[in-house]
């Protein structure tokens, strides 16, 4: 949820899995506080092994925040059928974690301190006075630290997976199709939409590359993408010529980029027969009995050109 300079109490929130290479989102539920159906599985363990699943079984690893991280949510990933790892930082109150790694008033600034439980590995690292910082990982086995900056390797691996749905909400607010609406249906249909065009220019920018070709600006293929989809609809609205405004069939075909617009086949009007000028202003008001042979459209005699059969 990417909302700017508003706390996170507004808006409608989405739960959601991205990679964090491409920021491609993989999965995505919203999130309905009380009325989510988890079939006696807390809230937090059934949106993350609901959001995994089309990973179970990949080997991967997930990182998430304190609100997901749990030690029996560890165990359970490592084994079949999810059979993947996970590293998240873990609130201080679970019942899981030591009393040594908490009690750190004595420790001095930088320091580590891990404890290990067969395939899981928690520390506890102290950035600043009175703060500890408590990260879970199963895919790290040893106590290893940075030798530059002398932190655990476990921090360091989470800050640089941590930013995938943040920074794909940014990328989504940034370019978007959302308008302003008070039915939520709207603004969860705005958000697929979202979604779905980040996700295709992901694929369409990973091809090009493959390619050995220079991919589009984001901002060029949403407005290519909007011309293509939206193409059928000009064509269809274009058909009627007759009672669509003379302006808008203008616009469109210069859009389409057409010399004409397209006629209906099926459509017969009869010769003679007195109507308004279709290219005049209607304040005008002007009769005539003259139509366009090409697009059947009445026309006065400001709007004729005269020429012979020969020229024609």
């Amino acid at each position: 949820m990417y909302m700017l300079n508003k706390p996170n109490k507004y808006g409608i929130k989405i739960v959601m899995l991205c990679d964090n290479a491409t920021k491609y989102v993989i999965n995505a539920s919203p999130y309905l506080g009380k009325s989510t159906t988890t079939s006696g599985v807390g809230l937090a363990n059934h949106f993350v092994e609901s959001l995994t699943t089309p990973l179970h079984g990949s080997n991967r690893n997930i990182t998430m925040d304190n609100w997901f991280t749990s030690v029996p949510l560890a165990k359970k990933l490592l084994n079949p059928p999810f059979k993947m790892t996970i590293i998240g930082t873990l609130r201080s109150n679970k019942p899981e974690i030591p009393q040594e790694l908490l009690d750190n008033n004595t420790w001095q600034l930088g320091t580590s301190m891990f404890a290990f439980d067969q395939k899981i590995t928690l520390v506890s690292y102290k950035p600043k006075k009175n703060k500890t910082v408590l990260l879970l990982s199963t895919m790290h086995f040893t106590d290893s630290l940075n030798e530059v900056t002398k932190k655990p390797e476990i921090i360091h691996a989470y800050n640089s997976t941590k930013g995938a749905v943040d920074t794909f909400d940014q990328i989504a607010q940034n370019i978007c199709c959302n308008r302003k609406t008070r039915r939520w249906p709207l603004c969860i249909f705005y958000n697929m939409m979202n979604i779905a065009s980040v996700n295709s220019y992901v694929i369409y920018h990973h091809n090009k590359t493959n390619q050995e070709q220079t991919p589009l600006s984001r901002l060029q293929f949403v407005l290519k993408l909007h011309e293509e989809l939206t193409r059928e609809w000009q064509e269809i609205r274009l058909q009627n010529v007759t009672t669509l405004p003379r302006k808008l069939s203008e616009s469109i075909s210069e859009i389409l980029q057409l010399d004409q617009p397209i006629q209906n086949q099926e459509h017969t009007q009869n010769k003679g027969k007195r109507s308004y000028c279709s290219l005049c202003p209607t304040v005008k008001k002007r009769m005539t009995t003259t139509y366009c042979y090409k697009c059947n459209r009445a026309l006065c005699g400001e709007h004729q050109i005269k020429i012979c059969d020969g020229c024609i």
